[in-house]
């Protein structure tokens, strides 16, 4: 007779994918909050502009937002020869929508709602 798989194997091994999320990664940096938190502000921007924000170097910032839109948080768009930035809402959203989705899941089947 086959054993009964605990669902909770699989929701363990969800929360690792969360705990290992890019996502949570890049924002595992206090620098590159802060330029999310600019972006949100300013709105579109180009480094020189958030550079002005920080007391990091333009080419500090530069690699940092690179990081950002490489995992997805951040829009870029070239034109000439400057490089704006701005806020990627929807991946931004999706991205803690499944994480917090995982972690209701979890919560639901190990009983562990604080209650």
């Amino acid at each position: 007779m086959a054993r009964k798989k605990d669902p909770r194997l699989e929701v363990l091994q969800r929360m690792d994918e969360v705990f290992s999320s890019p996502v949570l990664g890049v924002l595992s940096e206090p620098v590159r909050v802060e330029l999310i938190k600019q972006l949100a502000l300013l709105g579109r921007s180009d480094v020189k502009t958030l550079a002005g924000q920080l007391p990091q170097h333009a080419t500090v910032v530069s690699r940092h937002l690179k990081v950002l839109y490489d995992a997805g948080l951040l829009l870029r768009k070239k034109e000439e020869r400057w490089v704006y930035y701005e806020l990627n809402g929807k991946a931004f959203i999706d991205s803690f929508r499944n994480m917090l989705g995982t972690v209701e899941d979890v919560v639901e089947i190990c009983e562990c709602d604080g209650e």
